[in-house]
């Protein structure tokens, strides 16, 4: 009993000191005209190694208020609007400081000098929240899964589903080309974070220019913009592994990207009973998802399996208003089953004993082409040819 008394006492004690560490931040934001400045994005960003701790927006009356921001430590406040230039300052709390910043007057966009000296780590650009990569810091290698789990307002789930402000996101998009929509993790587990610049959270209108009075039914699509030097590049990756009794795994990952032509290739083979496809390589890195409509099967007849994966994918938008895609993909499964066994049935004095042997081998082949052929003359028609 004493034991338990101390340890619930230890506890209560840690939750305590732990609570002393943090305070909050509250303000208003006005505009260059002193009115309530609406969504604005308003962030902490820790001075040291620019790592973004906390982020709101403004509410109709322009106040914000940002809790659990750590004490004793060197930070920075950035507030951005589309519509005024960049504010930000330096606080250090104290600890359980409660920081009342009152009134903040942003100023207006000067249209004759725009000197862009730092940029946001978060900010609202129009209906489109925009996240800067480099304030969100991952281990070396970090895939884009990685680096959106550290997003505040994303929730990325072990299935690899993610959800903005309780909505499931519905597609991923890389340099705002689709990447197979039907599975997230396509674009998102095997894309380095490093090539990322922005990560954009977008609610999806299409083609359409019309204003939408209500958008909270629209879906929600991530678009990741990479980096400058990737935006017209050719790069890929290469592995594989070897081990005893013959075991062996390896792949290859290679994409030539430019403005209007995306080209991929994967390769995968492996005899560790392991699905040739990572599907979430084929959007992520090859554009598998700008092919719709695509399904996948998977089967097993359990044992070992031997799987080889080919895949060709192309994107080709002739202009603006006309979009190509053709998908190949070729799979082939071998499992090799191998059942022994050796059963005993007693009956008083008699005593049975039967061994049994099975030795299978089962081989699918399979060979996938899509294509479709897509012209949107404006944003009220659209002229498709999908094949199959």
């Amino acid at each position: 009993m004493v034991r338990i008394l101390f340890s619930i006492s230890f506890f209560l004690f840690c939750q305590l000191l732990f609570a002393q560490n943090y305070g909050s931040v509250t303000g208003v934001v006005l505009d260059a005209d002193r009115q309530p400045l609406i969504k604005a994005t308003v962030s902490i960003v820790a001075v040291t190694d620019s790592t973004v701790l906390s982020y709101s927006l403004t509410d109709d009356a322009g106040k914000f208020k940002l809790i659990r921001i750590p004490a004793q430590r060197d930070l920075l406040l950035y507030i951005t609007h589309i519509n005024s230039s960049p504010f930000h300052r330096e606080i250090r709390l104290k600890a359980k400081e409660e920081l009342v910043l009152d009134t903040i007057q942003m100023s207006g966009n000067n249209l004759d000098e725009v000197v862009v000296t730092q940029v946001a780590p978060i900010r609202l650009n129009g209906d489109t929240l925009e996240y800067k990569a480099d304030y969100f810091k991952t281990r070396p290698n970090a895939n884009v899964e990685e680096l959106l789990q550290l997003l505040p307002g994303l929730q990325v789930n072990v299935d690899g589903t993610i959800y903005y402000q309780g909505k499931q996101v519905s597609a991923v998009r890389v340099n705002n080309k689709d990447f197979f929509a039907q599975d997230l993790t396509l674009a998102t587990r095997n894309l380095d974070a490093s090539l990322v610049d922005i990560i954009q959270v977008i609610k999806d209108k299409g083609d359409s220019k019309r204003e939408i009075l209500d958008d909270s039914e629209l879906p929600i699509v991530i678009n990741l913009k990479t980096k400058k030097e990737f935006v017209k590049a050719d790069f890929g990756k290469f592995y594989g592994s070897g081990g005893t009794r013959d075991r062996y795994e390896g792949g290859a990952l290679v994409n030539t990207f430019r403005d209007t032509l995306q080209i991929s290739f994967i390769g995968y083979a492996n005899n560790l009973s392991r699905q040739g496809f990572d599907y979430s390589e084929l959007s992520q890195y090859g554009g598998m998802n700008r092919a719709e409509n695509n399904s996948y099967s998977y089967m097993s007849y359990g044992g070992l399996q031997n799987k080889i994966s080919l895949a060709l994918n192309a994107n080709y938008d002739i202009e603006k208003k006309l979009k190509t895609n053709l998908m190949y993909t070729f799979e082939q499964q071998t499992d090799y089953v191998n059942n022994k066994g050796i059963s005993s049935n007693f009956y008083e004095s008699i005593t049975e004993i039967a061994s049994n042997s099975d030795n299978s081998t089962y081989k699918n082949d399979a060979h996938r082409i899509r294509a479709f052929i897509r012209y949107t003359p404006d944003t009220t028609a659209r002229i498709s040819l999908e094949f199959p």
